[in-house]
């Protein structure tokens, strides 16, 4: 789950960091002097950073995990003292059907 949350922190990062470049080469100041992100569009960057964390929110959900229909749900039990974790048995080619 911390790779996923680091991930989509990165993800929104990225636009404020390319703005930082972008200010470093064409405009050569310096980030310690504070003055690269005075005039920054703040809106623009905040809108892509939320964009592309959208859009890794969207792969995730897409390409990842089990896909349906290939696999049974068994959640979490008690067996012996021991807590046995949720998770997924394949079934198989055949579709799990609900009725």
């Amino acid at each position: 789950m911390l790779r996923i949350v680091l991930i989509q922190l990165l993800l929104f990062a990225i636009p404020f960091i390319v703005w930082a470049l972008y200010v470093l080469m064409v405009q050569r100041r310096s980030l310690a002097s504070g003055g690269a992100f005075n005039d920054a569009p703040i809106a623009w960057l905040l809108g892509a950073g939320t964009a592309m964390v959208a859009a890794g929110l969207v792969y995730l959900a897409v390409f990842s995990g089990t896909p349906a229909g290939e696999g049974q749900y068994v959640p979490p039990r008690m067996e012996n003292g021991q807590i046995i974790p949720g998770h997924i048995e394949p079934t198989g080619n055949t579709p799990v059907e609900t009725e």
